[in-house]
């Protein structure tokens, strides 16, 4: 541990770091975004599966609400890939080893993002 402290020691080690909070902020902005989205469609296709019924559309309305249960499964997994960047955010300085884990944090920015919506 004392390779990993001195070398993200010193005023480069917190300029990196700085961008590896960054870093975080940015993934856990995208994945509440995501549960925005996802609620806006889990609530559109429970409406819609709503209208199937009062039209006595069968097939429609068990689409849709096998769409709505999908979503609302999906809305729980971004909510874990959320609560996930939080405590990467809030852990590490708590257990004293904020530095290094912000400029690990750094490799996040090659990562490729997650799509905004869920593919069908």
């Amino acid at each position: 541990m004392n390779i990993i402290n001195d070398l993200t020691a010193g005023p480069v080690g917190a300029f990196v770091a700085v961008f590896g909070v960054l870093a975080l902020l940015a993934r856990l902005g995208w994945a509440l975004l995501r549960v925005g989205v996802t609620v806006a469609e889990e609530t559109a296709a429970a409406g819609m599966a709503e209208a199937s019924a009062r039209r006595g559309d069968l097939t429609t309305l068990a689409e849709r609400r096998d769409q709505a249960v999908a979503l609302r499964r999906a809305r729980w997994a971004q909510i874990g890939v959320s609560t996930l960047w939080a405590a990467l955010l809030v852990a590490p300085p708590l257990l004293d080893v904020a530095r290094p884990v912000y400029v690990a944090a750094i490799l996040l920015w090659l990562l490729p993002r997650p799509p905004l919506r869920r593919r069908a």
